[in-house]
């Protein structure tokens, strides 16, 4: 086999070959970069397994005592996007609706799971990246606490009181 490969690459006009080899190099720089990725990643990459690994934890453990998600996994989801839809515009956010989606959450299970079905998500500016990628508490922290310099961040307020009364122990 290698000697066919070898015979086909030797037949191939000098343009052709070096458009192999670049393409081989670029291949290979592509998988090497996922490679040393997964073996050295970013002091962000490893926080954020960090703490989807605390949350899976803190899934069993919340399952093992008993409680029992509110939703279906398929409601996560879309909550999760709701949220990250309603605060990804510079314009027109629908921070009420960020608000509403969070205060469905009925229990600690309910935030984890959601948490976990929103993962990590880029923050945009008028289409531009805004920083890096955050988890669910730290976005909303950011866009809902920080409206309009701070001024009014009487949502986050309003979603840890409610969280608070009932029985959630995550705060915004």
């Amino acid at each position: 086999m290698p000697n066919k490969v070898y015979q086909y690459y030797k037949d191939l006009p000098s343009w052709a070959k070096g458009v192999s080899v670049v393409g081989l190099l670029f291949v290979g720089y592509i998988v090497g970069r996922k490679i040393y990725k997964v073996v050295f990643p970013s002091p962000d990459e490893a926080k954020n397994r960090q703490l989807f690994n605390q949350i899976d934890n803190e899934i069993k453990a919340n399952e093992n005592a008993g409680l029992r998600p509110t939703f279906q996994e398929s409601n996560y989801q879309t909550f999760a996007n709701t949220i990250y839809n309603s605060m990804r515009y510079a314009i027109g956010d629908d921070y009420a609706a960020v608000e509403r989606t969070l205060k469905l959450m009925k229990n600690n299970l309910d935030v984890n799971k959601l948490i976990k079905a929103f993962g990590t998500r880029q923050d945009y500016v008028f289409g531009i990246d805004a920083g890096k990628p955050m988890d669910l508490l730290t976005y909303v922290r950011k866009e809902l606490g920080n409206d309009y310099g701070g001024l009014t961040d009487y949502r986050v307020q309003r979603i840890n009181a409610d969280w608070k009364t009932k029985g959630i122990s995550y705060i915004i």
